[in-house]
């Protein structure tokens, strides 16, 4: 009786070891599938908790690298990147790496502000996945222009496609770039880029201001010593010719100087107005200006 029962009770746990190495890798199974079934859907959070639920169920050593990097990117859509940062190391631990997942850990670490490790992620698609450089340079050049690598920010400003060029926040930091190289030609027509979308940027606006306030004073002063050092008929002809262009320039000068002052009544700018006005004879003009500039 007592053997028998034995072999009833053995039986009972072999069916037992059996249906549960059955069911194991149907659970995993279904716990994966349904996470990806899940994320297909849009509903990413519910996806995340499948995926937790098959990490679960799992050996961490025995887990693919490529479905963290899945599941880490699904917890990215979800919100939750603190999550999506630890399944994203994993992925790293185990040497697997694709475009997708170096551009979500550029994100997640653009939104905690470690502009570092941004630019670490981003610099590792320029070396490894060259192919895809248009859907990360946009970033990459406000990346360099923040953390002040001019020569690196102009060499993507190249690669850029003219949509991006043509954004205002790329056209200012382009502008910046350049201004501070000096290169003037390049600044003149960027300068009137971002007046065209943005007719009150002071940066341009100013650029302007003085680029044609030292054309007409340049040539204002050097045509005058011109004259004074040969004072005939034929000198003096000329004068009144380059006199008429300098006005014109000095006149272009204060249409920028107008839009300045109505953002801000500046010394700096009523310098500018004072110094014009001088050059148009119009001393009631000079004076009110020169006031302001106390």
């Amino acid at each position: 009786m007592e053997a028998m029962e034995f072999k009833r009770i053995l039986g009972i746990v072999v069916v037992a070891v059996l249906l549960a190495s059955c069911s194991g890798p149907k659970v995993l199974t279904s716990s994966k599938t349904n996470a990806e079934t899940l994320s297909a859907s849009g509903n990413f959070v519910g996806a995340t908790e499948a995926w937790t639920q098959f990490f679960e169920q799992i050996p961490i050593e025995e887990t693919a690298g490529a479905d963290f990097a899945t599941a880490a990117k699904t917890a990215f859509k979800s919100g939750n990147i603190d999550l999506a940062s630890s399944w994203f190391d994993q992925a790293r631990y185990k040497n697997y790496s694709d475009f997708e997942m170096y551009q979500t850990l550029a994100e997640i670490q653009h939104q905690k502000k470690n502009i570092s490790k941004e630019l670490t992620a981003l610099e590792y698609i320029v070396d490894n996945y060259p192919d895809q450089l248009n859907q990360i340079d946009k970033r990459l050049f406000d990346v360099y222009y923040e953390i002040g690598l001019k020569e690196q920010a102009l060499a993507v400003w190249e690669r850029l496609n003219e949509k991006s060029k043509g954004e205002l926040s790329t056209l200012e930091s382009y502008f910046l770039i350049q201004k501070s190289l000096k290169d003037t030609t390049v600044c003149d027509a960027v300068a009137l880029s971002i007046l065209e979308k943005n007719p009150q940027n002071i940066e341009a606006l100013e650029w302007m201001a003085k680029k044609y306030y030292w054309m007409g004073e340049n040539r204002y002063q050097s045509e005058l010593e011109k004259y004074n050092k040969n004072k005939t008929t034929k000198q003096y002809k000329i004068l009144l010719k380059e006199l008429d262009i300098a006005t014109a320039d000095l006149k272009k000068s204060m249409t920028y100087l107008d839009k300045l002052w109505k953002i801000e009544k500046k010394k700096e700018y009523a310098s500018y107005f004072a110094s014009i006005y001088g050059r148009f004879g119009d001393e009631k003009k000079t004076n009110y200006y020169k006031k302001l500039m106390k």
